[in-house]
């Protein structure tokens, strides 16, 4: 029995299949069905019902389950306590928000290669419920979203804020007036996404509640909601900092409004069970590369 055989039953456990956990440790899934024949023949147990198509386990398999654990724990932090910052390998999954991505990503990556040149980061761009639902599956080992979390199952470490304001085209707003929440929503909105946390602070802002629709279209893109914004379609909060530069070109152009945009907080989180040295690290560099105020 090795720690490689145990990391390979528990992602089944976590994913469901032996092929998602084949992909998830970037092995063949003929390796991954080895290992657990192995351990099984270590152990002279049966550790799934093979009688049925989906993966279930036997009475054993569930008891490995917490020794597995345990034991794939202590060999991480045997690694992480005792081994240098560069003999440290291994893949870190991050799911992260939009901004993040077109703001201080690379910089970040460059930061955690420095420390950590063994450590391969995988990266995936997405909006909140796929980014917390996939750190609850074992899909990513830290989530960069947009917003707190109020999740308790969740520890979470704040990386700043983003002022947000309302913009549009200049073709909609010619007179430069002040406008207040009722008068926007006259005006067609441009969502990012339908179930985002910028969706919903954006509704909040309006005074929409959530189960009411209001007149607009949504796309996941940030980028996308820009453009959009810039092609008329309606009005949108955006990050003002980072579509300057349309603001500059008169692409874009900034609503005064009452009360004014909103600070948008960002924040890293990670599950109790995933916490690791390598992980805390790794979100400390986060906190250090970060450019949201």
């Amino acid at each position: 029995m090795n720690n490689r055989q145990l990391e390979s039953f528990l992602a089944i456990v976590q994913l469901g299949s032996f092929a998602a956990a084949a992909e998830r440790l970037h092995v063949t899934q003929s390796t991954v069905s080895a290992r657990i024949q192995e351990l099984e023949d270590d152990l002279g147990i049966s550790l799934f019902d093979r009688s049925q198509r989906q993966v279930h386990l036997t009475n054993k398999g569930r008891q490995l389950v917490a020794y597995a654990e345990q034991v794939t724990h202590i060999f991480r932090e045997i690694k992480e306590q005792l081994g240098s910052d560069t003999a440290i390998g291994g893949i870190v999954r991050i799911g992260v928000a939009e901004l993040v991505a077109l703001t201080w990503l690379p910089s970040f990556t460059r930061a955690v290669s420095k420390k950590f040149p063994n450590v391969i980061l995988e990266f995936e761009v997405g909006l909140n419920p796929a980014l917390l639902a996939g750190v609850k599956k074992g899909d990513f080992d830290i989530a960069i979203i947009a917003g707190p979390s109020t999740d308790t199952t969740f520890v979470a470490r704040p990386l700043g804020t983003v002022l947000f304001s309302w913009m549009c085209s200049p073709d909609l707003y010619p007179t430069n007036e002040l406008m207040t929440a009722r008068d926007l929503r006259r005006w067609p909105i441009v969502y990012q996404g339908t179930d985002s946390y910028t969706t919903e602070a954006t509704n909040t802002w309006l005074g929409i509640r959530a189960s009411k629709k209001h007149l607009g279209t949504s796309c996941n893109s940030l980028a996308a909601v820009k453009s959009l914004t810039v092609a008329g379609v309606g009005v949108s909060l955006l990050p003002h900092g980072i579509f300057e530069d349309a603001v500059h070109r008169k692409e874009l152009i900034p609503i005064r409004t009452e009360p004014a945009g909103l600070e948008m907080p960002f924040t890293a989180v990670f599950t109790k069970q995933t916490s690791s040295r390598l992980v805390e690290d790794i979100v400390d560099l986060c906190e250090q590369s970060s450019t949201f105020s």
